[in-house]
């Protein structure tokens, strides 16, 4: 699952890019989470996968990963539907999904920075 987002990424990152259309100001349905909890539950779904790549012999990966997702989910007071249309929205939508990774990079960076001071 966590895999998935990576090219998932990749290919929303290029359409945007290569896109002709003109930006339109699209309003971000309430089901939908906002950018900033978005981020937030994507900066620890990605340490998540970090985590789980640095266990790639361990027999009981598959059975982590999946209690590990509901961890996060639980954290973030989401459920799997709710992060899964969000997710969905926003990869329609890839000028709002830019913003939300530009909020999980710039946080990301926050931590390797606390973990490179020692603090």
């Amino acid at each position: 699952m966590i895999s998935i987002f990576k090219k998932i990424i990749f290919s929303v990152l290029i359409s945007y890019f290569f896109s002709c259309s003109n930006p339109q100001k699209v309003s971000i349905p309430s089901s939908v989470l906002s950018k900033e909890k978005m981020a937030e539950v994507m900066v620890d779904v990605h340490l998540l996968e970090a985590t789980l790549n640095v266990q790639v012999g361990s027999n009981d990966k598959l059975k982590t990963e999946g209690a590990s997702s509901i961890n996060v989910y639980n954290k973030h007071q989401v459920t799997k539907a709710q992060f899964d249309e969000s997710f969905e929205f926003y990869t329609q939508n890839p000028e709002m999904l830019v913003e939300i990774y530009q909020l999980v990079l710039n946080d990301l960076s926050k931590l390797q920075a606390e973990v490179m001071t020692g603090k």
